[in-house]
């Protein structure tokens, strides 16, 4: 069960073999080798298209700024940062999923448009 759904709960094993919810833990956890992590955050995962146009971008920086000068700068410096990230509704507990000792944890991407 747990290999064809990671993110399957011990209430819902103990329910279809009629169990307690304390032996399917130690049948996961003791005996089968498993135990329920958390996804590890990434900063950003981006394509290779993404990965490109960030490489064109800044290769025609310097150009801009021989034109323009000052102009390019002043125009371009904002003093303030503001990011605004995109809301994953899933939270830390829904991600959470079974993996063998042996295997790394999972990695969880932020989304960059």
């Amino acid at each position: 069960m747990i290999l064809g759904n990671r993110r399957i709960k011990q209430k819902d094993i103990a329910k279809e073999h009629g169990i307690s919810k304390e032996r399917v833990q130690h049948i996961i956890t003791y005996i089968l080798g498993y135990k329920k992590v958390s996804a590890r955050w990434v900063s950003r995962m981006l394509t290779d298209k993404m990965k490109m146009q960030r490489k064109t971008t800044y290769a025609e920086l310097p150009k801009f700024y021989e034109e323009e000068g000052e102009k390019f700068i002043q125009r371009n410096d904002t003093g303030d940062e503001s990011w605004a990230h995109h809301y994953d509704p899933e939270s830390k507990r829904q991600s959470m999923e079974y993996r063998h000792k042996s295997f790394p944890s999972p990695r969880k991407f932020k989304v960059v448009a």
